[in-house]
């Protein structure tokens, strides 16, 4: 279901385009998976540690988090798991770079921020951790309504959406990157309000809690 849900947000944005490039001076972010971030790493790193990577592609997701339009995205897989076709850790590189631009946890419980959250956390204790947002986004996908929490001086966000029927929440999808990219893409989203998709939800959480 999380795949379909990427696969959707990668369609919209090709159809809306982001006109980025990437900027001369980027700030590397404090938050990291596993001591994983963008600014310091390459995929040769990431290779010297995990192995080949399991999978290389065309990305999509960097445009969408205020990177290049056109990008590569490599993954590897954590758990063996041959009918499982997400990476557990995937990156995106600018096409034709080597520099890591995006790193993301999907749906792998395995990589932890700096405050030790991974996925499938609470996003009750995402709030804790982390304080009051600086944006949320909420948009409905198939059936419920996917939560897109951005922190971006941290360089980091969270993909939350429902873990049960009575309401409660929980990280599906961690990202992280640079804090001029994650403004770029609030300022998308916006974009996308604007058009008719989505809700700006932040002050729900202003005091660091859902109301």
């Amino acid at each position: 279901m999380w795949l379909n849900l990427r696969i959707f947000l990668c369609l919209f944005v090709l159809l809306v385009g982001l006109g980025s490039v990437r900027a001369d001076s980027l700030t590397t972010p404090p938050e990291s998976l596993n001591g994983l971030r963008p600014g310091t790493l390459t995929v040769g790193d990431l290779t010297k540690q995990f192995g080949d990577p399991k999978v290389k592609d065309k990305g999509g997701l960097l445009k969408l988090y205020g990177g290049s339009t056109d990008s590569t995205m490599y993954g590897w897989f954590m758990v063996p798991n041959p009918n499982y076709t997400v990476p557990d850790l995937a990156v995106e590189t600018a096409q034709g770079s080597n520099h890591v631009d995006l790193v993301m946890a999907i749906g792998y419980d395995g990589l932890k921020t700096e405050k030790g959250l991974a996925c499938f956390a609470g996003e009750d204790v995402m709030l804790k951790a982390y304080g009051a947002p600086d944006f949320v986004f909420a948009v409905p996908m198939n059936g419920f309504v996917l939560r897109e929490f951005y922190y971006v001086k941290q360089g980091i966000s969270f993909d939350v959406a429902p873990a049960n029927q009575g309401g409660d929440r929980q990280v599906i999808a961690i990202y992280v990157t640079y804090p001029e990219y994650l403004t770029r893409a609030i300022d998308l989203r916006k974009q996308y309000i604007d058009q008719g998709t989505g809700k700006d939800i932040t002050s729900q959480y202003n005091g660091g809690i859902a109301t």
